[in-house]
Parts: structure tokens; C-alpha cells; sequence
């Protein structure tokens, strides 16, 4: 049994690096040591940028219909959206780049809307939605995301 364990772990090991290969040719660029770690969906992944040591965790979702920055150390976990796009009225779309500074940690579920520029070393909590620029620094929490106190 224990051999077993060690084949799939190593099965799994090679998914992730073709996966990961796959989204480095697709996306404006991807910095060394970043990973992707799951299924994830992404529109338009030539508008995204992501810097070094970044992860991207499984059923995250990258609306890139404007231009997605993401700095080097950032974790999106599980199911994090971020999204440029937006409606204006029935008909008409518009979009908005998206900025996530180094260093900075999106919870499982959080949400990211259109224009909105997350700083350095932030935490955005589970589940918050983002609707506003947040301070680099900063821990943000709710719907909407309001800030609970400074990472120091």
C-alpha cells in the first residue's frame, strides 16, 4: 500500500507541473515558482500577470477582461473570483483592472471586484467582497470587506 501512496502522490506532483506549464504559455506572464493547484477557470488569460511564488488553489475563477496583476507571494485559496468585468445597465459591459500586491493572502471564497487595487501584505477574509481599494497592510472581512486592523 505504502508504494501506492508514493506513484499517486507523484502522479499528482506531475499534473500540477503540466498544468502549471500550461498556464505560463496561456497567461501574459507567470513568474518562476508559481503554481497552480487545481482546476481553475480563467477568461482572457493573456490580460494576466502574476509575479514569483504566487498560488492559485483549486476553482478560483480570473475574469481577466481587463488586466489582472498578481504579486509575488500571493495565495488565492479555494474558490477565490476575481473579476473585471461589470455590467452598466441591461446591455452595455464594462471592465476594470484588478491589482493584488506581494504578499498579500485571499480566503477561501473571497471576492474581487472590477477597479479595485488590494495592497501589500493584506488579508482578505473568507467569503468578504471587495468593493474598494485596500491599504497595504490591512486585514479585511464582510460583505462588503471593511478593515478589522493592520498585519504588522
Amino acid at each position: 500500500m505504502n508504494g501506492f501512496c508514493k506513484v499517486g502522490k507523484g502522479i499528482t506532483k506531475i499534473r500540477r507541473e503540466i498544468r502549471t506549464a500550461y498556464y505560463r504559455m496561456l497567461f501574459g506572464s507567470m513568474g518562476n515558482k508559481t503554481k497552480i493547484l487545481g482546476r481553475i477557470k480563467v477568461y482572457h488569460p493573456e490580460n494576466i500577470f502574476i509575479g514569483e511564488n504566487s498560488r492559485i488553489n483549486e476553482g478560483c475563477v480570473l475574469n481577466a477582461r481587463e488586466r489582472i496583476n498578481i504579486g509575488s507571494g500571493v495565495h488565492l485559496s479555494p474558490g477565490v473570483i476575481v473579476n473585471t468585468g461589470y455590467l452598466i445597465g441591461r446591455e452595455k459591459h464594462g471592465k476594470a483592472r484588478v491589482e493584488i500586491g506581494d504578499g498579500t493572502w485571499i480566503a477561501s471564497g473571497a471576492i474581487i471586484n472590477p477597479g479595485v487595487k488590494v495592497g501589500k501584505g493584506c488579508i482578505v477574509g473568507a467569503g468578504a467582497v471587495v468593493t474598494r481599494d485596500v491599504p497595504d497592510g490591512e486585514r479585511v472581512v464582510g460583505v462588503p470587506a471593511r478593515p478589522i486592523r493592520e498585519v504588522k
